[in-house]
């Protein structure tokens, strides 16, 4: 059970890492600005998740995120 657990994990991580290099793609497309909704409608992700992940490459330093009314404008950095 112990080495399922860890080859679930191992794909999981491949997974999440293939999403986001498909944000950064879709924002690179867009001309390197985009709103975080536009996001959410290509790839077809609950906001939950969309927001996740743009926290992550928002940590990495990859993206920012500019408060824009009730929506944000994600810009490539």
């Amino acid at each position: 059970k112990k080495k399922q657990t860890v080859i679930e994990k191992h794909v999981e991580v491949k997974t999440i890492a293939t999403e986001l290099q498909h944000i950064l793609q879709f924002i690179e497309k867009e001309g390197g600005r985009t709103t975080q909704k536009d996001i959410r409608r290509q790839l077809n992700h609950s906001e939950a998740k969309i927001s996740l992940m743009l926290d992550e490459l928002e940590a990495k330093g990859l993206v920012e995120r500019i408060k824009k009314g009730r929506g944000n404008i994600i810009v490539k950095k």
